[in-house]
């Protein structure tokens, strides 16, 4: 399906119609009038009707506008279409955002969306080629919705543009963050959206900028070393798809009348359509090689299961299903994990090291289905971090770790205090019962210490735009979520507190990157993050020890208090500071631990980090022209080389970021892992 450009030059395109007896091309080539050499041929396959036809001497990098007419009646776009004129929004895209945008055709054509198609519209002059991301479990993902992220400042004006992020890379790179999640930038209804209405699977959407801006970012991002995964939803579109408007709802094989399961909010997809799933295998396939996404975090994973899978009754007339149950929803369901496996495996024939995110939010047993087949679900801490932060209710934050949250595989979750669903952690902490009412500073405070609990649990995690500076707008209304526009907040982050809590979030990012051997699976783990007393994380793995000690107390005074140093959960024994052994590597702003014979003072609602032993767990450093004795490695002309026999063998930088092991390196230290061997290895 869609344009495939064959090696004479030609181009030969697909869609498919089933049910349908004719269609003919319609294009800007001749004016969209209907001809007899634009009579699309059809095959049937597999019970699907496909119409296609190939097309000569179109012109090299020149845009060719069209759509098809199916059975002399139906006109819809191209389900394929990698760029798309809309009839009703396109005139409100600025020339600044989207230079040379063609104009829609609206004296020829009324309503249906058209595809533009150019040869040249996939060729992009890339500056890294070759970028592999950090281990999943490693990810520190920074989630953003253009739309809002750049713009007047202090204005709810909707008009970030992807040339808005790209200027804001170096500021993503600095807090420390190894991945960028972007919502959802497929083709969607209007202009001013969270993305989630999406019509076209394959096409950015142009309010934020052209494909080439898109580009720009992920080239941008890996260059300074972050992955981009993009948000994808599956479950639902709006109603400009083409095969929305091209069959009857109550018999059309695409979409189901209704959703039998119990959280539609649009147009529910038939997951049961082998069409639907080819749509979404092309989709990522796409993605990842015309613009080099790394992954995808995949939306309402509940709603992707199959129909007869929610024990919900059918109506064969009418194409729907009864009333979904919340119960029969939410329960095991091994349709879903059996189609999340299916796409991750087609996923992993274009990149084997694809980031696989499902926001599934569902039970220990068919999310660790997923883990196994290397897939991480969506863990949501927003409620207990909102508690902690205000020192209310339930303030344990265990589920920051995997294991800890509903027995969990190790590594299998990322987690998240905040995220686009819901409201952020510095709202409604300056009335009612909150220990932080009226005391900024302290709001403050205990937000770092809330996401030193969190980016020091080893696992992967996710920061909300703007939670690293305490940003406090409502993400809420009467409704539900509250999709219009937020208000443009840079300037916020001027304020002391602010920018206490900046740099505590770059402290504690600094340190996932500078010691990454110590969030492994193979390393030690001690993790206490529920105690209203004294909290801990405490890792280890043989060379290097990290401990994080936490006074949670919520008590709204400047009292300190006395944190016994944990103890480190290799050799059962407690740590002493007085050896000088530790060095303190990052506390919450303007607190200063003291420490004692017994322990760490710390005010109520601060942390303190102390680390012991080398970055990265690693002593040697081997240059050009050595070798290591176990194992023998050597650099030569850019190239590091394993001598000695091995089973596997990785190349790492040093903030964690995975290279291929045939990289011409530049100048600089890296980590090589042999086995169960890591050094550090000096390329000049």
């Amino acid at each position: 399906m869609g344009t495939e450009i064959n090696a004479d030059g030609s181009v030969t395109f697909c869609i498919a119609a089933p049910g349908k007896t004719n269609a003919v091309m319609m294009g800007s080539w001749n004016d969209y009038t209907a001809a007899p050499e634009y009579v699309m041929n059809y095959q049937d396959y597999n019970g699907n009707r496909y119409f296609w036809l190939t097309l000569d001497n179109l012109e090299k990098g020149k845009d060719y506008i069209y759509y098809y007419n199916i059975d002399g009646s139906i006109n819809v776009g191209d389900p394929y279409a990698r760029l798309v004129l809309d009839p009703n929004n396109d005139q409100y895209i600025s020339s600044s955002v989207f230079p040379g945008l063609p104009a829609y055709p609206s004296k020829k054509i009324t309503g249906v969306p058209l595809a533009i198609f150019n040869s040249e519209r996939d060729v992009y002059d890339w500056k890294v080629t070759d970028f592999k991301g950090v281990p999943q479990s490693d990810l520190i993902i920074y989630e953003l919705l253009i739309r809002d992220f750049t713009g007047t400042e202090g204005k709810a004006l909707g008009e970030g543009t992807v040339k808005g992020v790209i200027s804001k890379l170096d500021y993503l790179k600095e807090l420390g963050v190894n991945a960028i999640e972007l919502l959802p930038i497929m083709e969607f209804a209007g202009n001013n959206s969270w993305g989630y209405n999406t019509n076209f699977y394959m096409a950015p959407d142009k309010a934020y900028g052209t494909p080439d801006d898109y580009r720009a970012l992920i080239d941008g991002a890996h260059e300074r070393g972050m992955a981009v995964i993009l948000d994808i939803v599956f479950n639902q579109s709006d109603g400009a798809h083409p095969w929305f408007d091209m069959v009857r709802r109550n018999i059309s094989p695409f979409y189901n009348g209704s959703a039998p399961h119990a959280y539609s909010v649009l147009n529910d997809w038939n997951q049961d359509c082998e069409l639907v799933q080819q749509q979404w295998r092309d989709a990522l396939d796409y993605w990842m090689t015309a613009y080099k996404v790394d992954g995808f975090r995949f939306d309402l994973v509940k709603g992707l299961g199959n129909n007869d899978s929610y024990g919900n009754t059918f109506d064969a007339a009418t194409n729907t299903w009864g009333t979904p149950n919340d119960n029969n929803t939410n329960r095991f369901n091994a349709t879903r994990v059996a189609r999340m496996k299916a796409l991750h495996k087609s996923m992993m024939l274009t990149n084997p090291d694809a980031y696989f995110i499902n926001e599934n939010l569902a039970g220990s047993e068919e999310e660790n289905d997923m883990a196994r087949d290397g897939e991480i679900n969506w863990a949501n801490v927003n409620w207990s971090a909102r508690n902690y932060v205000m020192g209310t209710g339930d303030t344990s934050l265990s589920r920051f770790y995997a294991p800890q949250d509903g027995n969990r595989l190790w590594g299998s979750t990322v987690s998240y205090a905040e995220s686009h669903d819901e409201e952020r952690v510095a709202y409604g902490t300056t009335s009612g019962t909150s220990v932080v009412k009226g005391d900024f500073t302290a709001l403050c405070q205990r937000i770092g210490s809330m996401a030193a609990q969190m980016l020091l649990s080893p696992g992967a995690h996710m920061i909300w735009q703007f939670e690293e500076i305490a940003n406090n707008q409502t993400t809420k209304n009467n409704s539900g979520n509250d999709t219009s526009p937020k208000k443009v907040t840079w300037d916020i982050s001027s304020s002391p507190a602010r920018q206490g809590l900046l740099a505590t979030f770059k402290a504690l990012c600094g340190i996932r990157a500078d010691y990454p051997a110590l969030f492994r699976e193979n390393a030690t783990a001690g993790v206490e993050l529920s105690s209203t007393t004294a909290r801990y994380i405490s890792l280890t793995d043989g060379t290097s020890e990290l401990y994080l000690v936490v006074n949670p107390a919520s008590a709204k005074v400047t009292e300190s208090a006395t944190i016994p140093f944990p103890t480190n959960p290799a050799t059962g024994t407690t740590a002493f500071l007085s050896d000088n052994k530790y060095s303190l590597v990052a506390a919450s702003a303007d607190v200063t631990p003291s420490m004692t014979a017994n322990g760490i003072t710390l005010p109520a609602g601060a942390f303190a980090v102390y680390v012991s032993g080398p970055k990265s767990g690693i002593t040697d450093i081997i240059t050009n022209g050595e070798a290591a004795s176990r194992p023998v490695v050597v650099t030569d002309g850019g190239h590091i080389r394993v001598l000695s026999p091995y089973t596997s063998f990785s190349i790492y930088t040093l903030s964690g970021m995975s290279l291929p092991t045939e990289s011409h390196l530049e100048p600089g230290i890296y980590i090589v892992v042999v086995d169960s061997n890591a050094v550090k290895v000096a390329v000049m």
